[in-house]
């Protein structure tokens, strides 16, 4: 689908969003001396900036008006050709000064690969359904990008399997944007489409599920807390019962846990995990850690769990947790 000017008053992702290389060709052509074919004045040049055949690559047509007939192709009589050539060339200057490379002349304009944005990946994160009827039925949520939302369904509800055409990723008007993956991995593959679809680069899209998610806040927790010996404990409903996991850390230097990476400790924190990745699904749940340290006072700190983060207890909804212990407001935890 061809890009035109206008594409720099919009938002760089969304949904819809023309693939971030063709956008970065259609910026790099100021539309005041490349404007859109729909705009190309009699005697004058427009150009026509699409895919160009390859993720990476934009294809650059040129039309140029002339009065004899507008060309499409470079004409091959001399003044029209030499005319031409000029204006190719301000393409290609163009287009190396952002940084493109491969860039190829060609009878209609120009190919050319687009550099790779230097900007932070975006996180998304991929969420079961809270109703255990929706069997396969994911949702797809955004921090960074909030309006960027999906649903991810394999069609296996209330669980019919049979005829299931795959994991497919629908937009936020509930349109599906991808064809069905019928592999282990398909809801993260169509999860990638639908970020893909929104017009993030590939090298910048990171999909997390709720699980590796909650291991990871679990984890930035102990580390909030400093060195020292933890106790976390979490706390959600499950089927309206309150339910609670403990979960030891030993800290003895900053961003270096003690315990072994597959020994019992950590498969008690992979089990608060699981609660934690729980109550991030149903919207609700808290957690706290306990500290220990050598020559301090015991140190309280806590967390409420929502759909994407952790956000931190007021000291004041901490003391009734504390027992005793001081109680600290701990960061938000991403």
């Amino acid at each position: 689908m061809p890009v035109k000017a206008n594409v720099t008053a919009q938002p760089r992702y969304y949904e819809g969003a023309p693939a971030w290389y063709v956008r970065a060709a259609r910026e790099a052509l100021p539309v005041e001396d490349f404007p859109d074919l729909d705009d190309l004045a009699p005697g004058s040049h427009a150009v026509l900036v699409t895919h160009g055949g390859e993720i990476g690559r934009a294809s650059v047509q040129l039309s140029m008006d002339s009065p004899q007939k507008c060309h499409t192709w470079r004409p091959k009589s001399a003044g029209p050709g030499k005319r031409w050539d000029a204006l190719v060339d301000g393409i290609v200057t163009r287009l190396e000064e952002a940084g493109f490379t491969n860039v190829r002349r060609t009878t209609m304009g120009v190919w050319a690969d687009a550099p790779k944005p230097a900007s932070d990946e975006v996180e998304f994160l991929l969420t079961p359904d809270a109703d255990l009827e929706n069997v396969g039925v994911y949702h797809l949520l955004c921090a960074q990008y909030p309006e960027l939302t999906a649903r991810i369904d394999g069609g296996f509800h209330h669980g019919v399997t049979s005829g299931s055409g795959g994991f497919v990723a629908l937009n936020s008007e509930g349109k599906p944007v991808t064809t069905g993956y019928r592999t282990p991995d398909g809801a993260i593959r169509a999860a990638r489409d639908y970020a893909d679809y929104c017009g993030i680069p590939d090298h910048l899209i990171k999909i997390v599920t709720v699980d590796e998610k909650a291991l990871a806040l679990l984890d930035a927790a102990y580390e909030a807390a400093g060195p020292g010996e933890h106790t976390a404990t979490v706390t959600a409903a499950v089927n309206t019962y309150t339910v609670t996991e403990q979960a030891d850390s030993l800290r003895l230097e900053t961003g270096i846990p003690a315990e072994a990476a597959d020994g019992y400790r950590r498969e008690r924190q992979k089990r608060a995990a699981k609660l934690i990745a729980h109550a991030m699904t149903s919207g609700g749940g808290t957690l706290v850690v306990r500290s220990r340290y050598p020559d301090q006072p015991i140190t309280v700190r806590g967390w409420t769990l929502t759909r994407t983060a952790a956000e931190p207890l007021p000291v004041a909804d901490l003391e009734p947790l504390s027992d005793g212990a001081q109680a600290a407001t701990g960061p938000a935890l991403p």
